[in-house]
């Protein structure tokens, strides 16, 4: 019984440090894309905007950063804009969170609404925009792990952020709460579809593919404004 006893246990053992050695190790900053762009000097950033205060044409972003349509605008369109458009004090971007694809989900962990909690404490620390480039160039699918816990903490040192501050602010809940309370009025103002970019109160329903039909709409309405 001794013997059949202790042979249980060391196999009991065996088996754990097989799991143990063979557990997927976490994601590190190597694992990850670096975005295509930089945030330009001059951007004047302020929080989840970009751009003067006083710019005549102001583009409210409503995105989820689980939504392919968002990266694709996000990844071609945005970097033009902010050259051609935000430095040179025409358009400012304010980014509004639409956390719809993680509700597709029937887990509890929702990565649209953790992803825009992580850009939210990356704001906090004076970075979203870093974040927010780092989120869409490491997006690989809708809720199949690309914002997990562990990843997007590699994404948010990849970012630059302070890591301690980063966990405090991600364990508070407050990020993710403040999150599904602007989806919900996105919601009730009519934002039922990423991206929606309302461009000085007028709404377009996803985006151009070309930049140059984008750049001719934003022209219009900076004449308009004007």
């Amino acid at each position: 019984m001794v013997l059949f006893t202790g042979a249980a246990l060391l196999i009991g053992v065996l088996i754990v440090g097989f799991m143990w050695l063979s557990r997927p190790a976490a994601p590190t900053v190597n694992d990850l894309e670096p975005p295509a762009e930089e945030i330009p000097a001059g951007a004047m950033i302020d929080g989840r905007t970009m751009g003067s205060p006083d710019a005549k044409v102001t583009i409210e972003i409503w995105s989820d950063f689980q939504c392919p349509a968002c990266r694709t605008f996000a990844m071609n369109l945005e970097p033009r804009t902010i050259t051609d458009y935000v430095v040179t004090g025409k358009v400012r971007l304010v980014y509004r969170d639409a956390a719809f694809q993680g509700q597709k989900s029937s887990s509890p962990y929702d990565e649209s609404v953790e992803s825009a909690a992580a850009a939210r404490c990356a704001a906090d620390q004076g970075l979203f925009w870093q974040m927010h480039n780092w989120l869409f160039a490491n997006w690989n699918g809708e809720n199949e792990g690309a914002f997990a816990a562990p990843r997007l903490t590699a994404i948010a040192t990849a970012a630059g952020l302070n890591l301690a501050e980063y966990d405090a602010c991600m364990a508070t809940g407050d990020k993710q709460a403040a999150v599904i309370s602007e989806t919900n009025q996105g919601v009730a103002a009519g934002i039922g579809q990423t991206p929606t970019l309302v461009i000085n109160g007028q709404a377009l329903v996803g985006a151009p593919r070309a930049y140059a039909d984008w750049a001719a709409y934003l022209d219009q309405a900076y004449a308009a404004a004007n």
